[in-house]
């Protein structure tokens, strides 16, 4: 049974490592997943990095229209929205990717920022959509931070660290979500995205197999 993992992208205001990590992914052929918030999809620069994903058939669905903070950061229970403002971002989302056509099989959403609750969850199903999330353990998310976050900067030698270590686990990094962000704050130098083409090279060496979300889930 061959080890697999996905990797997935999520994109909202920035997006200057686009172009690089789908270059990355094409030169492997290897399909990605990416999630991109309505605004994403309306921002004329993105438009190039957007028309990638489709012109090289990689799997795009939602990450919220406006992406917005479901719940708060100290208690994840406590709902920053409403039940009709979740829906109407969601919706707003998903019709702007069918403007685009990308209207077909894109059921799995990443909620932005990545936090969410059970009311989501619930709220989403209801739609017909099934929120996912990167695997915990990782720490590939936090490639959004910078130095002057203090104690919360990661730099990407420590996530890829983090990572390699994840690996040596009895079940290695079979069935992992990896989320790396296509963008971040210009105040980070170390882009962790400029690691993917090794990383990748190395994992397939040790025999991984690189799916699109979809085929993560029903496999495993």
């Amino acid at each position: 049974m061959q080890k697999q993992i996905a990797l997935v992208f999520t994109g909202h205001d920035l997006a200057e490592g686009g172009l690089s990590v789908l270059n990355t992914l094409k030169s492997r052929s290897i399909k990605g997943s990416f999630f991109l918030t309505g605004d994403f999809l309306r921002t004329t620069k993105f438009r190039s990095v957007v028309n990638e994903i489709k012109k090289n058939k990689h799997y795009i669905s939602a990450h919220s229209d406006k992406h917005l903070l479901f719940s708060e950061w100290g208690n994840r229970i406590d709902l920053l929205v409403t039940k009709d403002s979740f829906v109407h971002d969601l919706d707003m989302n998903f019709k702007e990717l069918e403007k685009m056509g990308f209207g077909t099989d894109n059921k799995y959403f990443i909620p932005s920022y990545e936090w969410y609750n059970q009311e989501i969850v619930k709220w989403s199903r209801e739609m017909g959509y099934i929120p996912i999330n990167y695997t915990p353990g990782l720490r590939t998310a936090a490639d959004y931070s910078y130095p002057e976050m203090g104690a919360r900067y990661l730099s990407s030698e420590d996530i890829e660290a983090g990572l390699w270590k994840e690996n040596k686990k009895p079940n290695g990094l079979n069935g992992f979500i990896v989320l790396i962000h296509m963008g971040t704050d210009s105040r980070r130098k170390d882009k962790f995205y400029d690691r993917l083409g090794e990383m990748i090279d190395q994992l397939k060496g040790e025999g991984y197999q690189f799916v699109d979300i979809r085929a993560l889930l029903q496999y495993n």
